[in-house]
């Protein structure tokens, strides 16, 4: 019985907190008290959720991590973009200006 609540308790826990190690543990009560002759077929199916769950929080946050990655190189790319516009104003500007005859003799 105290399998069953260990089980169970495992349940109750944020996919957040669980560890792949957790969920093995508890395929391994399950199956040990399946062969016990327990019909713990609902049980089964909360563990199979929340594996799902675990493995999709996992998956996401990888997922996360990657787009973060590549938000930071177009922030990069986009600042030396501007970088780049605003020395090409510059020439620009400057190719526009009249030649000064100040200073001919």
């Amino acid at each position: 019985m105290s399998l069953l609540l260990s089980l169970i308790e495992t349940l109750r826990q944020s996919p957040h907190k669980l560890h792949k190690a957790d969920l093995a543990v508890a395929y391994a009560a399950l199956g040990s008290m399946n062969e016990s002759g327990f019909k713990l077929d609902w049980l089964e199916k909360k563990l199979n959720q929340m594996s799902e769950k675990k493995e999709k929080e996992e998956a996401g946050e990888t997922r996360m991590l990657e787009i973060e990655n590549e938000l930071k190189d177009l922030k990069l790319k986009c600042s030396d973009l501007e970088a780049e516009l605003e020395k090409e104003r510059l020439e620009a500007l400057a190719a526009k200006e009249p030649i000064s005859l100040d200073y001919v003799i």
